[in-house]
């Protein structure tokens, strides 16, 4: 995992805590659904086999195998994999976007 990884996890993160903000915000009664793992971001970095096959060479560095979020009010998947940190930015910033403007629309 690069210095580089470690910004867009921060990103991701920050997005997905706008978005909850604003949903909070918006709907009064919005965390009573909420379940315990709400928000959750997961890496996974795959087992020995995957390791193997998918080192970087001549790098210390880890590779991130899939992006997990947990999410039961944005996505009715509840659980979303992503291949890299880029697509689940990609996703969370519309949840963020999409939550912002409906917070708006009710002011």
């Amino acid at each position: 995992m690069s210095p580089a990884d470690l910004v867009k996890l921060r990103e991701l993160t920050l997005l997905l805590d706008l978005a909850y903000i604003h949903k909070f915000e918006r709907d009064a009664d919005a965390d009573a659904p909420a379940k315990s793992a709400e928000g959750t971001v997961r890496l996974e970095f795959g087992n020995h086999f995957w390791r193997r096959e998918n080192a970087p060479v001549n790098s210390p560095e880890v590779t991130i195998e899939d992006v997990v979020v947990y999410s039961s009010v944005f996505s009715a998947n509840r659980i979303s994999h992503f291949d890299s940190l880029d697509d689940a930015i990609a996703v969370v910033r519309g949840w963020y976007t999409d939550a912002k403007a409906k917070n708006e629309s009710r002011s």
